[in-house]
């Protein structure tokens, strides 16, 4: 029997590293019948063996809640034998859907929610602390009406500890192949992620002019733009310091670019929320063979400096940023060295191989304790 799985996100693009190029992709492969919802600009299609039914982008958040219902009814018809959704929004649907079926359904946490409140800037202050502690309860009394929750890291697990079953699945990468390119020495700095205040753009444009003009460096922001003043979006000034904003990228276009990249930066800023992530750019780097330059969280600290595979900052200071970049820009030596040991960091431990057992393992064990008829799951 071939089981069905349906994949849903009202927030997430369909083409999302984790959720389609890792998890549908890795299911499919393993024999399962996938359909993915999730945002896109078209109706329908299938692509590597997935069957994708595409989700208006709501802009605002309350048009959240019409994507929640219309997922729900989506679902509902689906005649799916298990479910997994990634948004903390779905989560009544999830309880209702795991009700209404029978079937398992799986809540993926991507972030530490309750954390992440205290960034929002659309909160008011007096407000982000009891509305974080109440989100808590209610998240990890939803959760745990679920059949499992999968988790991004260690530090997100511990929020559920109530949960029926948790399973940590880290955003490690796919193997990257590229092939640096030498038809020319361009001193490429890469950030590859979403580009936003607090991950640190101003501070990696602010960079720039402390790196010697004679190398003649250039950065590249690739990512989704999330929250960027206007006066830090002109093209024409952002030139004038080498400095290329190119927004969101189609996924296989990321590989081109790490094999044109130097070094790569993940300086986000000292936020709570930050401190225990595990932030994919920093892998994708490693797996590229690029050395990186980090923000010195302690986590983050342990890894870099066990892998010798770059160098930790102050995120903050712009001109220590430049100082370690200039650093590898200029020994070429040291820079190979430091990206070889990057690349074998993750051929042996961060990589996509080990979490995709763990994924496949999960599922097997909850659609083999699962003895729902498939028929009550079309409702």
């Amino acid at each position: 029997m071939v089981h069905k799985i349906m994949i849903f996100s009202s927030v997430h693009p369909y083409d999302d590293s984790r959720i389609f190029h890792k998890q549908a992709v890795s299911l499919v492969k393993a024999g399962y019948q996938v359909e993915l919802h999730a945002v896109a600009d078209f109706a329908e299609k299938e692509e590597q063996g997935i069957r994708i039914v595409g989700v208006k982008r709501a802009n605002k958040r309350w048009k959240r809640l019409w994507s929640g219902w219309t997922l729900y009814r989506r679902a509902i018809k689906s005649g799916a034998d298990l479910f997994h959704f990634h948004d903390p929004e779905l989560l009544p649907w999830g309880v209702l859907l795991a009700w209404r079926t029978g079937c398992p359904v799986i809540y993926d946490s991507h972030e530490d929610l309750p954390k992440q409140l205290h960034t929002k800037l659309w909160i008011p202050k007096l407000l982000r602390s009891p509305l974080s502690f109440l989100v808590h309860r209610v998240e990890k009394w939803l959760a745990k009406q679920l059949a499992a929750v999968i988790t991004a890291t260690e530090s997100i697990r511990d929020q559920f500890e109530s949960a029926r079953q948790v399973t940590v699945i880290k955003n490690y990468p796919l193997p990257i192949s590229v092939t640096p390119e030498k038809a020319d020495e361009k001193n490429r700095i890469l950030y590859v992620g979403g580009i936003s205040y607090l991950r640190g753009y101003r501070e990696m444009i602010r960079m720039m002019d402390f790196i010697p003009a004679e190398l003649e460096a250039e950065l590249h922001l690739i990512g989704p733009l999330q929250h960027i003043a206007p006066e830090d979006r002109d093209p024409e000034k952002l030139k004038q310091k080498n400095v290329y904003l190119h927004g969101r990228i189609p996924f296989e276009e990321v590989q081109s670019w790490l094999g044109k990249g130097k070094v790569g930066l993940v300086c986000l800023h000292p936020i709570e929320n930050y401190r225990e992530s595990l932030p994919i750019k920093m892998f994708e780097y490693m797996a590229a063979g690029i050395p990186l330059v980090a923000t010195d969280f302690p986590l983050w600290k342990e890894i870099v400096e066990k892998s010798n595979c770059g160098f930790v900052v102050n995120p903050l200071e712009p001109k220590e940023i430049a100082e370690q970049v200039t650093r590898l820009l200029t020994d070429e030596a040291l820079r190979v060295q430091l990206g070889e040991n990057g690349r074998r960091a993750h051929l042996e431990v961060y990589n996509w191989k080990a979490e995709e057992k763990k994924l496949l393992s999960l599922y097997s064990q909850l659609l083999a304790s699962n003895k729902q008829p498939q028929s009550l799951s079309q409702g």
